[in-house]
């Protein structure tokens, strides 16, 4: 069995109870992914930015491949477009998928050498809304995509609730309904749009 741990002091691969050489020692590694095919891991080196690399023989030898790439940002937007973290990365039919702080979704077809913005979720209106939980600004921490169907997935934002799409991020709906933000005041406890902290069960 092996095991990918990304740390803020690098990559620590754990094999069988044991940890091996780390890769990318003394950097930030904010996500990785195994695929089957290749290893993934999303770096964030402060000064020289976010950095995504790509492995072919099992972190062997590791190639640099594009990050995901903001539009440029309108005017009158108050979150910067710009890529601060890749905070998850995830594999599903024939993309990959990564979240990000800001909140953007991005999708790639080819491996990772080119990436597209998923439009139809950042451009909700409700994206206003969104606020940052721990960072300054919103994130998707996770991408969750149905094993039975790859154009079903699930994202979880920070602070921006739960959103799914049916349709491989052509249309997106909250999905947050029973969950609730503990913390928030009682007439906004309930709003789907922000950040999930527990479920309440029946």
């Amino acid at each position: 069995m092996k095991l990918y741990v990304a740390t803020r002091k690098g990559l620590f691969v754990i094999v069988d109870g044991r940890i091996g050489a780390p890769h990318f020692l003394g950097d930030p590694v904010t996500a990785v992914l195994a695929d089957g095919r290749d290893l993934y891991a999303a770096l964030n080196l402060g000064h020289f930015g976010v950095k995504l690399r790509r492995s072919s023989n099992g972190g062997e030898a590791w190639d640099e491949i594009a990050a995901p790439a903001y539009p440029p940002q309108p005017a009158e937007e108050k979150t910067p477009w710009k890529l601060v973290q890749i905070w998850s990365l995830e594999a599903g039919g024939e993309r990959l998928w990564a979240g990000t702080i800001p909140g953007g979704l991005f999708a790639s077809a080819d491996r990772g050498a080119t990436w597209s913005l998923v439009n139809p979720l950042w451009e909700k209106p409700e994206r206003a809304e969104w606020v940052g939980g721990g960072y300054d600004y919103p994130g998707i921490h996770s991408v969750c995509i149905d094993p039975r169907d790859a154009r079903r997935i699930t994202v979880g934002i920070s602070c921006g609730g739960v959103w799914q799409t049916r349709d491989g991020g052509a249309s997106w709906r909250l999905a947050a309904k029973g969950m609730y933000a503990e913390f928030m005041p009682p007439e906004r406890r309930d709003d789907p749009n922000i950040d999930r902290r527990r479920v309440e069960l029946a």
